[in-house]
């Protein structure tokens, strides 16, 4: 039970935080107008993610699942800020 806490803790803070610069990129004007109430919902989508790591059967899929959803996100985000010139 704490391997699934430890992932949605240290895992879902990234992952959070991505969704969320992934969001404000996709919004006109990069999102300049949205900044504050994107700010706000950090904390509860990482919360929900918090929690969602306990839907997995055992600590080693949280770790997998999780860790496979920041690469794939961090290899988004890098993607479009090199390939839009940003």
């Amino acid at each position: 039970m704490i391997a699934r806490c430890l992932a949605g803790t240290l895992l879902g803070f990234p992952l959070s935080g991505m969704l969320l610069a992934l969001g404000l990129y996709w919004l006109p004007g990069h999102g300049q107008d949205w900044l504050i109430p994107v700010l706000l919902l950090f904390f509860p989508l990482w919360v929900g993610v918090m929690a969602g790591s306990y839907m997995f059967r055992n600590g080693t899929r949280a770790w997998l699942a999780l860790g496979a959803a920041n690469g794939a996100l961090f290899t988004l985000l890098w993607l479009s800020r090199h390939l839009a010139g940003a």
